[in-house]
């Protein structure tokens, strides 16, 4: 490497004594070398490096034109933006992810300005545009607000469409220019998914009827329609004993649920799980997010569903006794004494002992190995 590159990765970041700048993964420091000699102006370096992009910037082009003239337009502009003073629209890469990610993110910023030119001249290929190039991130930004309804996404994500398309598209003309183009549109998008959520969901108050239900109904229509408990009435009896401070029958429970039943509140047309109207406060993050935290989050985002749903089919295989100790024991905020998941359960204490054994092995054994859950503890 030449004299002036190392000079120029001393100065711009600390290094350790192979070189390597601190705190960084191997592949991460390359990306760091490579970005230095971009930033030095190392021409060998800078034609790789264009190299080894264009495919990256070609598909993002290809995505917001849907027509390969306008695409090759797009993509000769896009290249010399992305160029420009030795690449200094990249100069903010702190190597939290891979540096042809962030690529892509400043990329797609950069035909972010020329969909919101398009806005004005074309409102209807500029908004197909828009779509193309936020689609995948705004139905992400969904998902994670609203995990548990298909219909519910679907039903948010329209309305979100609507809300940005409004009054000639305002929204997302008052972009200044200040900032990341990406992290205005989610932040914007998140606003409107909050706002939605609001308006979707009630105080929590007691249905008229339920009040005039005895108090164990009370109880059981917080527990099951407030708190999302399992309504296995086992489960219930171990949240129940807790508040009542006495064992509370099988009996007593399934005959309360049957009459709660009757008031189940009436699905909201959001169809998630009930959020308290005093918690939306707190659901908006007040940053701005960089592209580099779009990464970072979005990679974190699907490496945890991933992991999640592995979780799921793995506890799937598990036999019928191993299942009722997970709802049991994972019931709750806190894991219950192992004498009470006895009582639960209707087994000697001894035998739970060995449950858990049983159950730990079981998924230690089944995820040990499995690729999707050592991509996600990687990355906590």
């Amino acid at each position: 490497m030449q004299g002036g590159e190392c000079n120029g990765q001393s100065s711009a970041f600390p290094r350790r004594g192979d070189g390597r700048p601190r705190g960084l993964t191997s592949e991460r420091a390359e990306d760091f070398v490579r970005l230095v000699a971009l930033r030095a102006g190392n021409t060998v370096h800078t034609a790789q490096f264009v190299k080894d992009i264009s495919a990256t910037v070609w598909k993002s082009c290809r995505l917001l034109t849907g027509e390969e003239a306008e695409a090759r337009e797009a993509f000769a502009e896009t290249m010399a933006s992305l160029s420009a003073n030795r690449f200094a629209r990249l100069a903010g890469y702190s190597g939290r992810g891979a540096l042809e990610t962030f690529v892509a993110l400043s990329v797609r910023d950069l035909l972010a300005e020329r969909m919101l030119r398009l806005l004005q001249s074309d409102p209807r290929r500029g908004w197909s545009a828009f779509e193309r190039l936020f689609n995948t991130d705004i139905v992400r930004l969904i998902r994670k607000r609203l995990p548990h309804s298909e219909e519910a996404r679907r039903d948010v994500y329209q309305d979100v469409c609507l809300a940005l398309i409004d009054d000639d598209y305002r929204r997302l003309k008052t972009y200044n220019g200040s900032g990341s183009f990406a992290g205005f549109v989610l932040r914007a998008v998140d606003h409107l998914v909050i706002d939605r959520m609001r308006a979707a969901v009630p105080r929590r108050r007691l249905p008229t009827g339920v009040t005039r239900l005895p108090e164990l109904e009370q109880e059981i229509f917080k527990l099951v329609y407030w708190q999302g408990i399992s309504e296995h009435p086992d489960v219930l009896a171990f949240h129940l004993g807790s508040c009542f401070g006495r064992t509370v029958e099988t009996a007593e429970i399934v005959a309360a649920l049957s009459r709660v039943r009757s008031f189940e509140p009436a699905p909201a047309n959001l169809h998630g799980t009930p959020i308290p109207t005093d918690q939306l406060d707190d659901l908006t993050n007040p940053a701005e997010p960089s592209a580099e935290d779009q990464l970072v989050q979005s990679e974190e985002d699907e490496q945890l569903t991933a992991a999640l749903e592995t979780l799921s089919a793995a506890i799937a295989t598990l036999p019928s006794a191993e299942r009722l100790y997970l709802t049991i024991v994972l019931a709750g905020t806190q894991t219950p004494p192992s004498r009470d998941v006895a009582r639960l359960m209707q087994r000697p204490v001894e035998e739970i002992y060995k449950l858990k054994q049983r159950v730990l092995q079981h998924l230690r054994d089944t995820l040990s190995e499995n690729s999707t859950i050592k991509n996600w503890r990687a990355s906590v």
